[in-house]
């Protein structure tokens, strides 16, 4: 079993972007500018003044978030956009959409930060949807025997997440950088069915069934992104 397991998650992983390569070349890009951005971030001084010069004018802390990420089981998808509404010092409320191994995914969530100014450590969690895909062609093993281009209907999918954050000032002002590691738990089994082709075995049904959100690696969540502050005037 343990021998199986690696080989199962590197097919599933071919089974992912298999049938959308356009995914796959934006995927990548967004990686490297992702690896590109978190050599300039730096720790985070959580006692960020209230106000700073820009342009000679005074400036307040962001009121929200404008946020860019990716990752395993990500909220807003495979690579997706957020904000984050600020609601107090140490609150924010999420929100978030993109496209994912299921259809397009939407978020809302909140986190709480263990000091202010939106920096450091949090924790959060909140509840995501993927809309479910018609007409996804993957090839898979079928009973005939043979790997076999077949089409499916993915049903809409509702899911569950916790997860901890750790912030870093990106910058010089409230720009961030973040990491996170959680769990994604599915609220009910996911569905789909076969629009043509002929039926498949039951490894391959297992190994759609792995794509879905919660499923993959287990509901493990990995992620990573950057948050830009949006300023008042």
């Amino acid at each position: 079993m343990t021998i199986l397991m690696p080989f199962s998650l590197i097919s599933d992983i071919f089974t992912i972007y298999s049938y959308n390569k356009l995914m796959k070349r934006y995927l990548l890009l967004f990686i490297a500018f992702m690896l590109h951005t978190a050599a300039q971030a730096t720790d985070a001084d959580t006692t960020l003044p209230q106000t700073i010069t820009r342009h000679k004018r005074p400036s307040k802390p962001p009121v929200c978030y404008l946020g860019l990420s990716t990752g395993i089981n990500n909220s807003p998808g495979i690579f997706g956009i957020d904000f984050n509404i600020a609601l107090g010092k140490f609150v924010t409320l999420d929100a978030g959409v993109g496209p994912s191994t299921w259809g397009n995914k939407l978020y809302v969530g909140a986190k709480y930060y263990l000091k202010e100014a939106h920096r450091n450590w949090a924790v959060g969690g909140g509840l995501t949807y993927n809309s479910g895909e018609e007409n996804v062609n993957l090839k898979l093993n079928t009973i005939s025997g043979y790997k076999e281009k077949v089409s499916l209907s993915l049903k809409p999918q509702d899911n569950a997440f916790v997860a901890i954050y750790h912030y870093w000032t990106l910058g010089h002002k409230y720009n961030r950088f973040f990491v996170d590691l959680g769990k994604s738990v599915a609220l009910h089994p996911p569905h789909f069915h076969e629009t043509y082709g002929d039926p498949l075995t039951d490894q391959a049904k297992q190994s759609v069934k792995r794509l879905a959100p919660g499923n993959f690696m287990g509901g493990m969540m990995v992620g990573v992104g950057v948050s830009f502050g949006l300023y008042r005037k």
